[in-house]
């Protein structure tokens, strides 16, 4: 088996709400696609919705739940490049769509995500989230056992997606935490709040932050987006 770390390193060289937002960044290529075993799945939340999502068969018992934001590219296929390469390094990764126009509790969509991956198997679990998926991540830890969450260009309130996190329920969360967001983040006070968020933060926390006005997930798409991938990837890595 390839060594993950210099299939990082293969990977980089194959590949090259509420607020006013500025234009779209211009997107740089991705890496090349990767093959590994997927399932389609459904899952039913706690009010009785049913949600669609596509699980990324890793190896082991750490998989890691991937919500979406509501701009740029609002549901699963944000995240199917980087869940497929998750898979290929070994950790399991599930994809979902939020439930229909965003309205309502979302944290209750990321728990019953988190549900269906413990009723699978999986012992260890993490959620990665960008913009309202993070914060919806960062909700969900406050009641699952979670091992570590990464919150990518994500408030503290969702707005319309009735999620909201307090400083103090952020500064309870003892497991990792990883906040990353991009220098100018093309939603008006995103980055000033994920650096406040990241210093209100009780550890074990990481921060990082990209050039440019990619919002969550968009950093995919940037200079950035191969750095960006890998630190995702290290970060998974700390929580086996």
């Amino acid at each position: 088996m390839i060594d993950r770390r210099r299939a990082i390193v293969l990977l980089a060289l194959l590949g090259a709400v509420g607020c006013k937002a500025a234009p779209l960044p211009t997107p740089t290529p991705t890496p090349t696609p990767l093959s590994v075993a997927t399932e389609k799945v459904s899952f039913v939340t706690e009010d009785g919705l049913t949600l669609s999502g596509t699980l990324y068969l890793g190896e082991g018992d750490l998989a890691v739940v991937l919500a979406h934001q509501g701009a740029g590219q609002p549901n699963q296929k944000s995240w199917s490049a980087f869940a497929t390469l998750a898979a290929w390094q070994g950790y399991s990764a599930l994809a979902f769509d939020f439930r229909p126009d965003f309205g309502g509790p979302l944290d209750r969509d990321v728990v019953a995500a988190i549900h269906f991956l413990r009723a699978r198997g999986f012992a260890r679990i993490a959620c990665f989230g960008a913009s309202m998926g993070g914060t919806s991540c960062l909700k969900a830890a406050l009641s699952e056992e979670l091992v570590g969450i990464g919150l990518i260009g994500a408030p503290l309130s969702t707005g319309g997606g009735g999620v909201s996190v307090e400083p103090d329920e952020l500064a309870r969360l003892t497991i990792p935490k990883l906040f990353v967001t991009t220098d100018n983040d093309r939603f008006t006070g995103i980055t000033a709040v994920v650096k406040s968020m990241y210093k209100q933060a009780a550890d074990p926390r990481q921060f990082q932050e990209y050039p440019g006005t990619a919002h969550g997930t968009e950093i995919f798409g940037t200079a950035s987006g191969d750095e960006f991938r890998a630190l995702l990837l290290r970060f998974l890595e700390q929580l086996r």
